[in-house]
């Protein structure tokens, strides 16, 4: 990737396997192994994988089959990742290996990247002297702040998502299912370059729009109801996330009323990062303000947003804290920071059961100098298109 800043990502990780005692780590998680090295193979799930890269104080490396390699190894140049080939070896004793020679001590592991059955692999592989030990995962943190590669992936993200929606409008009409919506969507994204949808594209229609993560259904749409769809498309490995809710015709009064209420606490996010707050939890509190003075607090049940790159959802976490005790407190201030040059959703909503419901989403990007929204901006008032 252009303008890929390989060696902070790298610096950063090594500092934070410092500051949790590891002088190596063993990486699992598919997408910390693209943001490492810049290999793109994609993993079918956690008993299956691309790669694993080793990372110690002397070393970058990227352990994969022969299947990947030779032919991808311009997308690890970059990075300066070794290839350590298995090509009639075994993954743990490559790593085994390199651990022993770089004089690891203590590996860590991506404790929920990395089954049961491979640990004990590891394990096994290892010398007796080597402790290998269960991490959080430490490059998330580092994930958070993106660089200036990352933030132009995630503008044509954004692009591709936007230009996406304004076509769907064109084609949607009264008596389309749910399921019809969201296939049409999920086409012309691929259509305009995505590599395809960032999630299952998310299509509720009056009631449905009630239920945050609703799947789409073949019941039609309806003049005059909401109609909620939460979508995002991934470019060159970036994902955006963007919600619009619109009605076909004439929108009821409350409509106007929950749609008002849910932009004015947009409204709100943006004025509280602009302002400096950069605490998630102080972020979510003021969007949701919003909507309690609206009379709609009990009907936000959802946190408020969160970061997003090569995966949807990343740090830092914008919520609030739902159990107040002293561990759960600790467990939300490890991840709701919010750094400068991050990319955040800002989706405040009200759902209202068995009549349905307002989210809307943009993709905002937060800089020492302030916040720019890279989405579409959902507009003030509600969309209503022509009944077709």
């Amino acid at each position: 990737m252009a303008n890929a800043d390989y060696g902070r990502r790298l610096s950063e990780t090594r500092k934070r396997m410092s500051d949790a005692g590891l002088d190596g780590l063993l990486v699992s998680n598919p997408s910390n192994r693209r943001y490492l090295t810049g290999f793109t193979p994609k993993d079918g799930d956690i008993t299956e994988t691309s790669g694993w890269v080793l990372v110690t104080p002397k070393s970058l490396g990227i352990v994969a089959g022969p299947f990947f390699f030779p032919g991808l190894e311009h997308e690890i140049a970059a990075s300066g990742a070794e290839v350590l080939l298995a090509d009639g070896r075994l993954f743990w004793d490559l790593v085994a290996e390199r651990a022993q020679v770089d004089g690891v001590k203590n590996l860590g592991f991506e404790k929920d990247w990395l089954s049961y059955d491979r640990y004990a692999r590891v394990r096994k592989a290892l010398a007796e002297e080597i402790a290998l030990t269960p991490s959080d995962d430490l490059i998330r943190h580092v994930r958070a702040t993106k660089d200036a590669g990352e933030i132009e992936q995630l503008r044509r993200a954004a692009d591709v998502g936007d230009r996406a929606f304004r076509e769907l409008l064109t084609r949607i009409r009264v008596g389309m299912t749910e399921r019809e919506v969201a296939a049409t969507l999920e086409q012309i994204m691929q259509d305009l370059g995505a590599e395809g949808p960032s999630f299952p594209t998310i299509v509720g229609a009056g009631p449905g729009s009630a239920l945050p993560h609703w799947e789409p259904t073949d019941r039609d749409l309806r003049a005059g109801e909401p109609v909620l769809i939460d979508f995002g498309v991934i470019v060159d490995g970036y994902c955006s996330d963007s919600t619009r809710t619109f009605c076909i015709g004439e929108p009821e009064p409350q409509l106007v009323e929950v749609y008002a209420a849910v932009r004015a606490a947009q409204d709100a996010t943006v004025e509280a990062l602009r302002s400096g707050i950069r605490r998630g939890r102080d972020v979510d509190a003021a969007a949701r303000k919003v909507l309690d003075d609206a009379g709609y607090g009990d009907k936000f049940i959802h946190g408020l947003g969160h970061g997003i790159g090569l995966a949807v959802h990343e740090l830092p976490s914008m919520g609030r804290l739902r159990v107040n005790t002293p561990e759960m407190d600790a467990e939300l201030a490890k991840v709701e920071q919010v750094p400068e040059e991050t990319v955040v959703t800002n989706e405040p909503g009200v759902y209202l059961n068995g009549w349905g419901g307002v989210r809307l989403e943009d993709m905002l990007l937060v800089t020492k100098d302030g916040v720019e929204v890279i989405t579409e901006r959902n507009p003030e008032q509600i969309i209503s298109l022509p009944v077709r």
